[in-house]
């Protein structure tokens, strides 16, 4: 292919990348930490949240920490029920426990509750301790959960 001196380039072939105008936002960090001002570039692609690299991996860092500090906090709070409830004197209000459980929890419980009513028909008037443990366990939330539930 030969080229004529009439050839003339493209219009916009000689721009340079840094000529055409890019559009640019004031933003700030998304990382709690940070929150500096910085300048954003408009452009395809996800938006820029973090000021730098080493902000935006700061910030899934500390993420991470505070997941892993939420669960331990979590799973010491489920311990500490367990263990209020081992006591038998209550000391929970029932209300706060009743409204942060979903249907979905309360079906499975329901569910569970006729179950029991089935295995307690196959064992009968066994005298079996861990049996009457188990009617006991019925007689208490069999009430609770099926009046809940319907």
């Amino acid at each position: 292919m030969s080229t004529s001196s009439n050839a003339r380039p493209l219009a916009g072939a000689t721009r340079r990348r840094s000529e055409t105008s890019t559009p640019e936002l004031p933003d700030y960090c998304a990382r709690p930490m940070c929150r500096s001002p910085f300048t954003r570039i408009v452009g395809p692609g996800r938006p820029q949240e973090f000021c730098s690299e080493v902000c935006r991996r700061a910030a899934e860092k500390e993420l991470r920490q505070a997941k892993s500090l939420l669960a331990h906090f979590e799973d010491l709070t489920a311990q500490l029920r367990v263990d209020i409830a081992a006591f038998g004197r209550g000391g929970l209000s029932p209300a706060a426990d009743t409204a942060a459980t979903e249907p979905a929890t309360w079906q499975a419980a329901a569910a569970a509750v006729h179950r029991v009513s089935g295995v307690l028909a196959f064992v009968g008037d066994n005298d079996d301790p861990l049996a009457e443990e188990l009617r006991a366990l019925h007689a208490a939330v069999s009430p609770v959960i099926v009046d809940h539930t319907t």
